[in-house]
C-alpha cells in the first residue's frame, strides 16, 4: 500500500517529477524565445560577467567573488581534491558542496575531520567548504535587473521547511518516517546521510531535525512566501549586488536572522547565488497548481529573454555559449534529480 501511495505522489505531485519531464511541455515556448533572440542558448547572454554566462557548468565560487564578505559565510575553495586541506579558518560543523553542483547534488554537512576525509576521497571535482550558518530562516530569492537600470525586482521568494519529525511518544523515528509517503520515499537516502538512532522514540510533541540541508531532494518542503515585502527585499539585493557588474539574473539562497533584520540589510548570509539555471523555487510549493507553475516559469523565461535581447543590443552576445555538448550534459545528466 505504501509503495502505491509513493507512486501516486510521484505521478500526481509535479514537485516530484524529474525536471526534464516537468519542463517538457514548455519546450515550444523556449524555442519561440530562442528564435526571438536568434540564439538557442540565449540565457547565456544574460549574466555577461560569468564564463559562458553561467549557463554551462556554473561555478559557485566564481559567482560569489563580487559580493562583499560581510554577506558571506567563511569558506575555502578546495581545487586539488588530493591535497591536504587547511581548515584552520573554519570550525565544525561545515558544509561541503561541489563548485559546479546543481539541485543539491553532493551537498553535505561535515561534522568532523573523519567525515571531511571521506567526502574529499569521494570528490572528483573541486568543492567549497563553507561554515555552517545556524540562522533560523532560510530563503530562496529570485532577483533580476535589466541592463542599464540601477534597480531590480524580486519575483520569487521561497521559505524552506526542513525535514523534521515530531514524536508521538509511541513510534520510533524510523516508524514515523515510513508512515508518510513524502518521507518514506526518502528512507534509503536518509539511512545513508543521517547518522542517528532510528529506533529512538521521541516524546509526544518533541521535534527532531533529520536533514539540515535545504534542498527539495533532501526532504525540504518549499513554501511560496507571501509575507515578505518583495520591494524592500529587492532594495537589499540591489545593495548586495552593487559591485557585481554584468550580473542581471539569479537566485539567492540565503539565511537570515529575522525578517526585520533582512529589510535593514543585516543578519544576512548568502549561501549561494545561482544564475540563469535557477528555478523560481516557489512554484514547488505543495499547494501550487501546475497551471500557476507553468505560467510563472514562462514569465521568468521571458524575463531572461528581455535581458538577453538588451545585452545583445549592446553588443554583448556571448559566442562561447554555442556548445551543444555542454547543453546535452545539462539536459541529460548521468543521474536524474528531483524537481529542484
Amino acid at each position: 500500500m505504501m509503495k502505491l501511495k509513493i507512486w501516486a505522489l510521484k505521478v500526481f505531485k509535479f514537485e516530484f517529477w524529474p525536471w526534464q519531464v516537468f519542463y517538457l511541455p514548455l519546450i515550444p515556448y523556449y524555442l519561440y524565445l530562442a528564435l526571438k533572440n536568434r540564439d538557442l542558448f540565449f540565457p547565456a547572454n544574460v549574466n555577461t560577467s560569468l564564463k559562458a554566462g553561467g549557463f554551462f557548468k556554473e561555478n559557485k565560487a566564481e559567482v560569489l567573488l563580487n559580493i562583499s564578505e560581510k554577506y558571506l559565510p567563511k569558506s575555502i575553495l578546495v581545487e586539488n581534491t588530493h591535497a591536504q586541506i587547511d581548515t584552520s579558518a573554519l570550525n565544525f560543523p561545515m558544509v561541503a558542496k561541489p563548485v559546479s553542483g546543481q539541485r543539491g547534488k553532493g551537498v553535505t554537512k561535515i561534522l568532523d575531520n573523519s567525515q571531511l576525509s571521506v567526502y574529499q576521497k569521494s570528490s572528483i571535482e573541486p568543492f567549497v567548504l563553507q561554515e555552517f550558518v545556524d540562522y533560523p530562516i532560510e530563503l530562496a530569492v529570485l532577483y533580476s535587473r535589466l541592463p542599464g537600470q540601477a534597480k531590480g525586482i524580486v519575483s520569487s521568494v521561497t521559505s524552506k521547511e526542513f525535514l523534521t519529525m515530531e514524536g508521538d511518544g509511541q513510534q520510533s523515528i524510523k516508524e514515523l518516517v515510513l508512515e508518510k509517503p513524502r518521507t518514506a520515499m526518502l528512507w534509503e537516502t536518509l539511512q545513508k546521510n543521517v547518522k542517528i538512532n532510528w529506533e529512538q522514540i521521541l516524546d509526544k510533541g518533541e521535534k527532531k531535525l533529520l536533514e539540515p540541508i535545504g534542498n527539495h531532494c533532501r526532504g525540504t518542503v518549499f513554501l511560496n512566501e507571501k509575507n515578505i515585502d518583495k520591494e524592500k527585499l529587492a532594495n537589499v539585493c540591489d545593495e548586495i549586488l552593487k559591485d557585481f557588474e554584468g550580473f542581471h539574473y539569479g537566485r539567492f539562497d540565503m539565511k537570515v536572522s529575522s525578517v526585520s533584520e533582512l529589510y535593514a540589510g543585516k543578519g544576512i548570509q548568502v549561501l549561494e547565488l545561482n544564475g540563469v539555471n535557477a528555478d523560481a523555487a516557489h512554484i514547488f510549493d505543495p499547494n501550487y497548481s501546475l497551471f500557476q507553475a507553468y505560467s510563472d516559469v514562462m514569465w521568468h523565461w521571458n524575463r531572461l529573454s528581455e535581458i538577453s535581447l538588451a545585452n545583445i543590443k549592446n553588443g554583448e552576445r556571448i559566442k562561447s555559449a554555442h556548445n551543444l555538448f555542454s547543453f546535452y550534459k545539462i539536459v541529460f545528466p548521468k543521474e536524474s534529480a528531483l524537481a529542484t
